[in-house]
């Protein structure tokens, strides 16, 4: 019992390490400022398309939260071991009797916490946003603000995942640039893998593609996370009603997905040597 609560409370104090990081590189504060601009901008825009203004201003909000969230988390994830193999801390810390999953897991768990907030504050600018520019141009159906909501949602969750994507490159890697690129190549590889996937089933496909290039294209989709099942933004845009069963297996995908990369991430650590 006294080594759960003793566990608990490492794992709280290595959340609170990695919250007072984002918040001492003044992440939350250029969120709230990327907000500001996202809240501001959002009705120009739209006036582009004067059919669908909120269709374009929801597309538009909804890229800018994904863009900013991704770079947000490959400059934070990047940097939860760096600094500490940077300043030695972790020389320190691998030396006391605390296992180095809690100190992982507690890290990660700070870092969800402030991409959590980072999101949360730029999707109440944009929510505002979209809210003025319904009763400025209101359209023949009601705006999908539970779809809205939901699509935000998912997108956390990819940032989640690219986190714990950056977090394993991390523990392995000797440098900073190749957990960079290699998880930039996964995120931008993971919304086009379905679509592979499905060419590579063709009749098209198997005319055209050799039996490696389609082994190939089948174990990159089972590799590589589905990202595309996240992106709810058709769906939003244009009103469509989402299938709960659907929600539900994505959820649950996103979930058992990211607990793979962590329990490796958290392997890998382990076998690390810094002495």
């Amino acid at each position: 019992m006294h080594s759960i609560l003793e566990r608990k409370k490492q794992l709280a104090a290595f959340m609170a390490v990695a919250i007072k990081g984002g918040v001492r590189d003044r992440v939350l504060g250029a969120m709230v400022v990327v907000g500001l601009i996202l809240l501001l901008t959002t009705p120009v825009v739209a006036l582009f398309s004067m059919r669908q203004v909120l269709a374009l201003a929801t597309s538009y909000s909804l890229s800018i939260i994904s863009l900013m969230g991704l770079l947000l988390t490959l400059f934070i994830a990047m940097g939860l071991l760096a600094r500490d193999l940077e300043q030695r801390q972790v020389y320190t810390i691998c030396s006391l009797p605390i296992s180095r999953a809690t100190y992982l897991l507690g890290k990660f768990l700070g870092f969800a916490i402030v991409i959590f907030l980072a999101v949360a504050i730029l999707g109440c600018f944009s929510a505002g946003a979209l809210f003025v520019l319904e009763r400025i141009h209101p359209a023949e159906r009601a705006f999908a603000w539970g779809g809205f909501f939901i699509g935000l949602w998912f997108q956390y969750w990819v940032l989640l995942i690219v986190g714990a994507i950056t977090i394993l490159f991390s523990t392995v890697a000797t440098s900073n640039f190749l957990p960079l690129a290699l998880s930039v190549g996964i995120y931008l590889g993971s919304y086009s893998s379905e679509a592979v996937h499905y060419f590579v089933r063709t009749a098209a496909g198997q005319k055209e593609l050799g039996a490696a290039v389609r082994l190939f294209g089948n174990v990159v989709y089972w590799i590589l996370p589905n990202f595309s099942a996240f992106d709810l933004k058709a769906q939003i845009i244009y009103g469509v009603a989402l299938n709960g069963r659907e929600l539900l297996l994505t959820q649950l995908y996103a979930v058992g997905y990211l607990g793979v990369v962590l329990l490796l991430a958290t392997l890998a650590f382990a076998r690390r040597e810094f002495f």
